[in-house]
């Protein structure tokens, strides 16, 4: 019973989750040219490539902890995280600025500075990921094939001095960047412009599922990193990956919202 919960939340839900990604990312692109006019194209670039890019981070997991005992795990692991950090955050939130302010009205210099918050980020947490991971462990088995992951607190206190590191550089880049994204999404929600709304009443509805989407999935990983620090609990990913799937369904819902109710009722009818 054991296996099975192990398998389900790192085998199975990961995988679920990436696909609900995926083709999030596909639905985005086959409607982003007929809403650009309301949304602008950065929101919908940055939307599919966020989508892409989390779903790829999510279903590959399986890879992460099936390919064999260290240091695969810390090889994947590492790629996994200086993508998300690197590319995921920042592209979410060039993609809520747009859709909040507008594709135009974001400066390119902003835009330049969150990707290059972002990489810099990847790239100290890929340095420090290296020198924190002292091994890897089986954590549970899958038929007679071993899963096995990095284990961060492994190799004494010379390894578990870079853990603040690694949780105040995923803080910043995605925790914070995506949490403060689904605040403004949420808050354009609340006031968005009584002469859009007249015209797109069911946008606020929209904007208030996308808003609590950014939430679930900055707070679930948020959650995994302070059961670490503060009740020495540590990989419990399964936590994260069931918020990063509710977020999936979320944002599903937000995205297949019409901009009018009148269309919706004209599609049930």
């Amino acid at each position: 019973m054991s296996d099975f919960f192990h398998i389900f939340f790192n085998v199975g839900v990961p995988v679920l989750a990436g696909v609900v990604y995926f083709l999030l990312a596909r639905y985005v692109k086959h409607i982003g040219p007929m809403r650009t006019l309301v949304t602008g194209k950065l929101t919908y670039d940055g939307a599919y490539w966020g989508f892409l890019i989390l779903g790829a981070y999510l279903a590959s997991r399986p890879l992460q902890i099936l390919l064999g005992p260290h240091p695969a795990p810390l090889i994947i692991n590492s790629v996994r995280e200086f993508v998300m950090i690197g590319l995921f955050g920042p592209a979410v939130t060039v993609a809520m600025l747009s859709l909040v302010l507008g594709s135009h009205n974001v400066p390119k210099i902003l835009v330049r500075f969150l990707f290059g918050l972002g990489l810099g980020c990847a790239l100290l947490f890929v340095v420090v990921n290296v020198k924190a991971i002292g091994g890897s462990e089986v954590i549970f088995m899958m038929g007679r094939r071993p899963a096995y992951d990095g284990v961060w607190f492994k190799g004494g206190a010379g390894h578990t001095r870079w853990m603040p590191i690694l949780f105040l550089l995923r803080l910043i880049d995605p925790v914070l960047l995506v949490f403060a994204a689904g605040i403004l999404v949420l808050w354009h929600g609340y006031n968005y412009p009584i002469e859009k709304k007249m015209l797109y009443d069911n946008m606020p509805k929209k904007l208030y599922y996308m808003g609590a989407a950014c939430i679930a999935f900055s707070m679930s990983m948020l959650s995994v990193g302070l059961l670490y620090l503060f009740a020495d609990i540590p990989n419990q990913w399964w936590i994260y990956y069931v918020g990063a799937l509710a977020a999936g369904l979320l944002e599903t819902k937000s995205l297949s919202l019409p901009l009018r109710r009148a269309v919706q009722i004209t599609e049930h009818a």
